[in-house]
């Protein structure tokens, strides 16, 4: 085998990966969006963490954890809707951190609608044939409603003057 092919076929195994990481995100919106909790706890690890912000739970172990903090958050939303945006990845082997932006929008029953724009920082890995999150911090950056919610946020460099 040449080196341009053992180069072409390393590129396009690096690219199939980064598919299936954004799959997994993609994934996870979808599911949320739903209301497929038991769909949104199989894009999670079963060892993972995750910490929404101290006014969204906390730091949460274990996937089914993970999984019961967000029914009991999205039960107060008629509807809700997650756009993924621009994905930042770093793969090495089965390992892959992320960096992905969201907007959030929810609706709750009583009609009032609230709108985050958030981070989602996951750490990924591979399980047998599929990819997982291992760890996810979600930041926030703006957010329009949840009152008296405190969130974890993104952090900024000095203004510049």
């Amino acid at each position: 085998m040449n080196w341009v092919k053992i180069f072409m076929t390393h590129e396009l195994t690096a690219l199939l990966e980064r598919e299936h990481i954004r799959q997994v995100l993609a994934t996870y919106c979808l599911r949320l969006d739903e209301g497929d909790i038991a769909g949104v706890i199989a894009c999670f690890a079963e060892d993972a963490t995750a910490d929404y912000g101290p006014g969204r739970g906390g730091l949460v172990v274990t996937a089914g954890a993970i999984g019961e903090r967000i029914a009991r958050g999205q039960s107060i939303f008629r509807r809700t809707h997650h756009q993924l945006g621009q994905v930042h990845i770093e793969s090495a082997g089965p390992e892959a951190r992320t960096l992905s932006y969201v907007t959030a929008w929810h609706e709750r029953y009583s009609g009032e609608r609230e709108v985050a724009c958030l981070r989602y920082i996951d750490s990924l890995k591979r399980t047998g044939s599929r990819w997982a999150i291992a760890t996810r911090r979600v930041e926030a950056s703006y957010v329009d409603g949840f009152p008296e919610t405190d969130w974890n946020w993104v952090a900024r460099g000095p203004a510049n003057d």
